[in-house]
């Protein structure tokens, strides 16, 4: 019984630490509702965002130097720009406004 507890000790501690090295960041987009992509690439990886009732969110990431891209539809011209995010934050990023073409 000391050992199962300990193994979830030891468990439960790993995550926790896993968890506090990931971070996450959120922005909101203007105009809203004009069938916008919003995508957080690192190297060769690429996460679309997740919309929720105006926002993007992108959850768990690994720290480290993003390019953010905001895609809209047309007659909207796309955006993009670096970040730096820090491990264990949780960053908003404002709201980003769309300048049509």
């Amino acid at each position: 019984m000391i050992q199962l507890c300990l193994v979830i000790i030891g468990v439960s501690s790993i995550h926790a630490v896993r968890l506090m090295q990931t971070s996450s960041f959120h922005l909101r987009v203007s105009p809203a509702g004009i069938g916008t992509r919003v995508v957080a690439v690192r190297g060769r990886d690429s996460l679309e965002m997740t919309h929720i009732n105006g926002e993007y969110y992108l959850r768990e990431i690994r720290p480290g130097q993003w390019q953010i891209r905001v895609i809209p539809a047309p007659p909207y011209s796309s955006v993009q720009w670096q970040m730096t995010v820090k491990p264990g934050t949780d960053a908003d990023l404002g709201e980003i406004p769309l300048r049509k073409k």
